[in-house]
């Protein structure tokens, strides 16, 4: 049986609000999940629920029901409240009904396990939730082993960045560390490292990508600092630009790089 709760001035209440404030999800090391897609992703991805809220108004089809199907057979704890409470806990003007109240996980540099050929996307100093969000996304498409997000000024936890990642948040592997300690990680693991640049000629046309690869993509404002730049062991490469523009968005310019490492890992495969 669910409980029900008809307040807003509940407690549960006022402390999904809060989790909206990056400080406090650090506190207390929690997060929301809202949406289906969301949690179902999240729940087939083990990732570990307090209690998950629906309000039966928003819902708009079966697959809702799925979902409360799904958590009860986790015994994960169920909670209705009324359209307004919900309104007031969402995140989304086009809500479904459904939000997560889930617990952080570790994102230790530690936890990612390379293969031979794998690819990992490093990230510095990425500013916006729906950049965040799209890289996520694009990496996990792509094949990424990893998406490496060094010094971000956004969370992963950030409800718009869950959103816009649609659930790849919790399938593709994640860590959140600095520049010093992601590049002796790469280098342990013998892992090629390209950075893009718009300032080199070289482009990533004729690069050879097999093999364990990391691509490097800078911060939305003034892309990769000096010490990947500076680095004269890493291999700088550029996307041509024909028009006015000097620079890709830094999601468009990572799926770029990382569908070209993926159609030369299919082609090779397809040589063996």
């Amino acid at each position: 049986m669910a409980r029900i709760i008809t307040s807003k001035r509940n407690e549960n209440v006022k402390f999904l609000c809060k989790l909206r404030d990056r400080g406090k999800r650090n506190r207390y090391r929690m997060f929301t999940v809202e949406g289906t897609r969301e949690l179902s992703s999240a729940l087939h991805g083990d990732v570990s629920f307090e209690e998950i809220f629906f309000c039966e108004k928003f819902f708009r089809d079966d697959s809702q029901r799925f979902v409360l199907n799904l958590v009860a057979s986790k015994n994960i704890p169920i909670c209705e409240v009324n359209d307004n409470i919900f309104e007031k806990i969402s995140n989304r003007e086009n809500c479904d009904g459904l939000i997560g109240l889930a617990n952080f996980w570790e994102t230790e540099l530690a936890g990612i396990k390379l293969t031979n050929d794998a690819l990992i996307l490093i990230a510095e100093g990425i500013e916006k939730a729906g950049n965040l969000g799209a890289l996520m996304r694009a990496a996990e498409s792509a094949g990424a082993r990893a998406l490496v997000l060094c010094d971000p000024i956004t969370d992963i936890f950030n409800p718009n960045v869950v959103r816009t990642s649609q659930g790849a948040v919790f399938s593709l592997p994640i860590a959140v560390t600095g520049n010093r300690e992601t590049l002796s990680f790469l280098k342990e693991n013998s892992v090629k490292i390209f950075a893009t640049t718009p300032s080199t000629e070289d482009t990533y046309f004729n690069e050879n990508f097999t093999g364990k690869i990391a691509i490097a993509v800078g911060s939305e404002r003034s892309g990769l600092s000096n010490f990947w730049l500076g680095n004269d062991d890493i291999v700088k490469i550029s996307l041509p630009q024909m028009g006015t523009c000097d620079s890709l968005n830094v999601n468009d310019a990572a799926v770029v790089v990382m569908y070209e490492v993926l159609r030369q890992k299919i082609s090779n495969n397809g040589k063996n």
